[in-house]
């Protein structure tokens, strides 16, 4: 398959052998003797063993991302792209991240390309076979980002799973996709969004926080033509999961918010900085803050706390650090 490559999961995923090589003990801790899927070969997915490259990278991308014993790996199956329907969306995929990749060609810096990456999201297995076949029919999220098919990064599993309802509280089973992703040039989607497209045509898809994404934000419009479903990971987590998840964000969310601190800035020379890394649409509603704090609408402190909702404090603290001092020694 011709994709781009991506970093972490993806990089090694991608310089798997064809064929697979199994070893010869078998031996995978628990989670040997856990009963196994019977739906692989009618849903076209072929599963992985222990020893096959695959099934070990994501395995242990699996084992760091939920951390401890809390969730147990029961199975990892790989999309045969056996179907007339399967096949065509990997073709399609492949058309489109083509078209991506010539679209941001000549941009200052070389472009962003297609910038492929691995997303997870979950499924029911009610929606597998019809997602796998047919691809997505609707967006399966609360909708705070935005209409969209939201994913978690490789490297942020355990959001996807906290997210995800189990099939039945009883068993506690979750079907997870692990997914090609064309996300091109991202912009940033602040929370309660009602946003369904790219703002303008310079943009490919969403990401909640640029410089350490939690959630991609793929367009409903998108959401069949730049997801590739290509890895089914089957888990079971333990019982009231979600909830204890739940209270222990709240119990973070409690704690007294670290206080950003950072050297002066004037305002107007943040916006102007800031609009380098965000969207018109965002910058347009950061210059309202900023007008109505002019007006005397709102506190300085609150225009900060709104600025910071819609930024995310990591790219504000990265301007401020680089800018900051310089604005200083003037």
């Amino acid at each position: 398959m011709d994709y781009a490559r991506t970093e972490s999961l993806q990089a090694s995923l991608d310089s798997e052998q064809e064929g697979s090589t199994i070893s010869e003990s078998g031996s995978c801790d628990a989670y040997d003797h856990q009963p196994r899927p019977s739906f692989a070969e009618e849903y076209g997915l072929v599963e992985l063993l222990e020893g096959d490259k695959a099934y070990d990278l994501i395995y242990r991308n699996c084992k760091s991302g939920l951390g401890g014993d809390q969730c147990q790996l029961l199975s990892i199956l790989r999309n045969g792209f056996g179907t007339l329907g399967a096949r065509a969306k990997l073709k399609s995929f492949q058309v489109f991240q083509e078209a991506v990749e010539m679209k941001h060609v000549g941009e200052e810096g070389g472009g962003v390309g297609s910038r492929v990456k691995y997303g997870w999201c979950a499924v029911t297995k009610t929606e597998l076979k019809s997602v796998l076949e047919y691809g997505f029919s609707q967006p399966s999220n609360d909708g705070s980002y935005g209409r969209g098919l939201y994913l978690s990064p490789d490297n942020a599993l355990r959001e996807c799973v906290k997210d995800s309802a189990a099939d039945s509280e009883e068993d506690g089973m979750r079907f997870l996709l692990l997914s090609r992703v064309i996300l091109g040039k991202s912009e940033v989607v602040p929370r309660g969004s009602t946003q369904s497209c790219p703002s303008s045509p310079e943009f490919d898809s969403g990401v909640d926080d640029l410089a350490s994404p939690k959630k991609y934000i793929v367009w409903s419009t998108h959401m069949n033509t730049h997801v590739l479903p290509e890895f089914l990971v089957c888990i079971k987590t333990p019982f009231n999961f979600n909830r204890k998840q739940n209270q222990n964000q709240n119990q973070n969310q409690n704690q007294s918010p670290r206080r950003l601190r950072s050297p002066w800035m004037p305002f107007p020379v943040l916006i102007k900085a800031l609009s380098k890394f965000l969207p018109p649409s965002q910058i347009f509603i950061i210059q309202k803050h900023y007008r109505d704090q002019q007006d005397m609408r709102i506190s300085r402190s609150e225009l900060i706390q709104r600025v910071r909702r819609v930024t995310g404090d990591k790219l504000l603290v990265h301007i401020i650090k680089t800018l900051g001092h310089k604005v200083q020694q003037r």
